[in-house]
């Protein structure tokens, strides 16, 4: 059985350790071996949070994986404002891809940054608080909740956005910023009129309040989820809302575009599942998936053809996550196991290979290396690194035996299966155009002469975290089964 205590303890254990590593910077400068130590800070705050992951998945799974509502009060039903926690299968799941992936992310961050500058100690803090953040609100179980949450999120977003501290960044933070408070007022508008006409903002509560409401309330709350859904759709990058995150994640250092890419995208657009296919779709009050396929189309269209014209590498891998959210969109419009089986194996390959993506450019970038020019015959220069972005490349068109094969596969697959074919067709053409400019990408890479011989010695150690994640790609692609497997699992309260 799941105590509340199991789902607050990974939340706790981050934030705790984000507190302390400021002071434990401050002892590690005094150090000889300052790099060794600020891993093994590191490592060991990692190893704990997902040790209680770990445990609280033990513990959800032994009690047969029934879902369970936890709040802090110990009630067993949810107040309107009493923070309540939803732990099931797909929650759980989350956690452990939220753990994972961050541990990789600092690990490389601290090797690619170092420990020398001063306010690196408050950029590691933020990124260990901006995943306790994440990590709380995929736990949330209720609106009010995962607002708190996420609210922190953004925050943090806009620090490691806002590191380097030059004009393009602090154009492309404020870009953001505005987006976010625009977001939050549709959201918090959203909630408002939820709560006045439910009376709870818990999940199970509003869905079950929606069965039971007049036809006349019922329109008004699916217009306050209008302003909900349009709210996280605005973080989630969703065309016509996505035009902040090309600047941002190409502003931010490679680290954080990692860690956003990776996190902070996949989490905003985590809510719309819960939204959507967990509170409206099951009451049957209305159908989105025509909408959903809809944006699904705009937004795989707008992120591959602007994708095409780019000649900066790094922007080319943000316009790719815009790609993205949309191959996530269409899972969606199943409303079935299938679709939301997808979604999930989706959202860890796509959090693994934007993040192998904008860290191992991260790297060409600290040589010099920005657009196609740059990079022309690089292979022969810095050949692991090139591998590393090509394999990444590989993953995103959907190429066997990576890990975007089998997503790209699952997510077209349930489009058909829901009766959205046109979908799975447009989705299948984009990934040919987004094989047109990948494949240019390893074509100026491989086949062209580098502008300059000089020999680059590649940095070893930032490495290891790159190639731990292209090991998760092939293992992923070869044994898709060790995820999908358990996602059978899953039970939705779908109708």
């Amino acid at each position: 059985m799941v105590q509340i205590i199991d789902v607050i303890l990974p939340i706790v254990t981050l934030v705790i350790a984000a507190l302390l590593t400021i002071p434990v910077f401050r002892q590690i400068r005094k150090a000889t071996h300052k790099t060794a130590l600020t891993l093994g800070w590191f490592i060991a705050a990692f190893a704990i949070a997902a040790v209680t992951v770990a445990n609280l998945a033990s513990n959800f799974y032994s009690a047969g994986s029934t879902t369970q509502y936890l709040t802090l009060s110990g009630n067993a039903t949810s107040t309107a404002f009493n923070t309540s926690f939803l732990v099931d299968t797909i929650s759980v799941y989350m956690a452990m891809i939220v753990v994972g992936i961050s541990a990789v992310v600092v690990v490389y961050s601290v090797l690619f940054l170092g420990t020398n500058e001063r306010p690196s100690e408050r950029y590691f803090a933020i990124m260990l608080m901006t995943t306790a953040g994440v990590l709380g609100a995929v736990l949330a179980g209720d609106l009010l909740t995962f607002f708190i949450f996420w609210e922190a999120v953004t925050a943090g977003a806009a620090f490691l956005m806002l590191y380097r501290k030059n004009a393009f960044s602090l154009n492309a933070t404020l870009k953001y910023l505005v987006m976010v408070i625009i977001a939050s007022a549709f959201v918090i508008f959203g909630l408002s009129v939820v709560y006045g006409l439910t009376g709870s903002l818990n999940y199970d509560a509003v869905r079950t309040a929606l069965l039971a409401m007049s036809s006349t309330d019922k329109n008004l709350l699916i217009i306050a989820f209008v302003f909900v859904a349009g709210g996280y759709a605005i973080e989630a990058a969703i065309v016509p809302f996505h035009f902040w995150l090309p600047d941002a994640y190409t502003a931010a250092p490679a680290p954080s575009a990692a860690f956003l890419s990776a996190l902070v995208d996949q989490g905003s657009y985590y809510i719309l599942i819960r939204v959507l296919l967990f509170v409206i779709i099951p009451t049957g009050t209305v159908n989105w998936t025509l909408m959903l396929a809809i944006l699904a189309a705009l937004t795989m269209i707008v992120g591959n053809v602007y994708a095409l014209r780019q000649n900066s590498v790094k922007r080319l891998m943000a316009y790719i996550c815009v790609a993205d959210v949309g191959y996530n969109l269409i899972a969606i419009t199943s409303v079935s196991t299938l679709g939301v089986q997808g979604n999930l194996y989706f959202f860890l390959i796509g959090g693994i290979t934007t993040a192998l993506a904008f860290m191992t450019v991260g790297i060409m970038n600290h040589y010099g290396f920005h657009s196609f020019k740059d990079i022309q015959g690089i292979g022969r220069k810095m050949p692991l690194v090139s591998l590393a972005l090509i394999i990444a490349a590989f993953s995103f068109v959907g190429v066997p035996p990576f890990g975007g094969f089998t997503a790209k596969l699952l997510v077209f697959t349930s489009a058909i299966s829901a009766g959205f074919a046109w979908l799975a067709i447009l989705g299948v053409i984009m990934s040919t155009l987004q094989a047109a400019y990948l494949f240019r990408l390893i074509n100026v890479i491989y086949a062209r002469k580098p502008l300059d011989e000089t020999k680059i010695k590649e940095p070893m150690k930032v490495l290891i975290p790159i190639f731990i994640l292209v090991g998760a790609i092939f293992v992923l692609g070869l044994f898709p089964s060790l995820v999908l497997d358990p996602l059978r699992n899953i039970i939705l309260p779908l109708v």
